[in-house]
């Protein structure tokens, strides 16, 4: 089978290797599609998690093959699976946890100290024409909700838990600052949670009309100044919370200045390095800083169910390209040129 292998950084290719086979417990799925997000972007162009020394939890070892957002259907099940049958139309939850650690053990295991994922530190990958994956990281997907969608899910439940950190109240406001995938997983999930003054900043044409398109403000933080502007059109209150998607310092520091007092800023952006902020502002208004990581369990149901309800619209924001083409797709969402690529696996043995 084909799949983008990643041997180190800068270093991806797209290549034949052997077709994998389920084990006890373990479901194989021909994937359909796979989106490529900032964690990969990260592992390519940065360092990957992955190294030559095999990982602690999980054992995987370079190359590993990219792919944690990505859907397809059940061609077969090892022994002992009863949860789903080969034709079913799924998505994972790619993360893999210790199950042993404080963390774990009080309910936390996204947060897992060893935390590891398919296709970023644990075997398999999404980009690929066939993957194996654990039973228990399979969820099925109603009628309603297309492949392509599925392949979503991943990233939705980043922003959806962002949200409900966030705990804005129904006919609240919020600002969201990078209208990248997810700042719109952010976008839509306000509006799922009745919060329809949602302000969001981002600095590209193309990115600022697809929110736009689906219902935001959206401020150019080149041509405005943001806290201004929020202040300006929440009557000098500022917003009840801010999700920050961008990884950028000024945009932290945009959303900390745009908040109401005691309002929450939720970090789930990656961030390359430490960011300094205005602790000032934090501790006279009694602000809250927030990160947000993963998806606690739980969290890819309901995004699955906001999308059967017709939450998710995925016109005017998504991208296709075909398997050849990822190493262009990864310098494409890196220079933001555009906002979400999802790569079309092919079915049988070509490019």
């Amino acid at each position: 089978m084909l799949a983008a292998r990643l041997y180190g950084a800068k270093d991806l290719r797209i290549e034949e290797m052997p077709e994998p086979e389920p084990g006890p417990g373990e479901v194989k799925i021909r994937v359909a599609y796979a989106g490529i997000c900032g964690t990969d972007v990260h592992e390519y162009f940065e360092m990957p998690r992955a190294t030559h020394v095999p990982n602690p939890l999980t054992g995987a070892t370079l190359p590993q093959t990219l792919g944690h957002e990505f859907a397809g259907t059940v061609v077969t099940c090892g022994e002992g699976v009863d949860r789903v049958a080969p034709g079913a139309r799924v998505c994972v939850r790619p993360i893999r946890t210790c199950g042993a650690c404080p963390r774990c053990t009080s309910g936390l295991s996204h947060l897992c100290t060893d935390l590891a994922a398919i296709g970023v530190t644990a075997p398999g990958g999404g980009l690929a024409q066939y993957v194996v994956v654990p039973e228990d990281s399979v969820h099925q997907l109603p009628a309603g909700v297309p492949l392509e969608q599925g392949a979503l899910v991943e990233p939705m439940a980043v922003a959806l838990n962002a949200v409900e950190r966030a705990r804005v109240p129904r006919g609240g406001s919020a600002l969201v600052t990078g209208a990248g995938a997810v700042g719109m997983g952010a976008l839509f999930a306000f509006k799922a949670h009745g919060v329809e003054d949602v302000l969001m900043v981002e600095p590209s044409p193309a990115r600022r009309a697809a929110a736009e398109r689906h219902g935001a403000r959206v401020l150019d933080p080149g041509a405005v100044d943001v806290a201004a502007e929020v202040m300006a059109f929440t009557g000098g209150r500022g917003v009840d919370a801010a999700v920050e998607c961008s990884g950028r310092a000024d945009a932290l520091n945009a959303a900390i200045r745009s908040l109401a007092a005691r309002a929450p800023v939720v970090m789930v952006a990656l961030y390359s390095g430490p960011v300094a902020i205005d602790a000032s502002v934090v501790r006279l208004a009694e602000l809250a800083l927030l990160g947000c990581e993963a998806y606690p369990e739980g969290v890819f149901e309901r995004v699955i169910e906001h999308m059967a309800s017709g939450h998710y619209p995925t016109d005017g924001w998504l991208d296709h390209i075909p398997l050849r083409d990822t190493l262009a797709g990864l310098h494409d969402v890196r220079d933001a040129r555009r906002l979400k690529v999802l790569v079309d696996i092919p079915d049988g043995g070509g490019s």
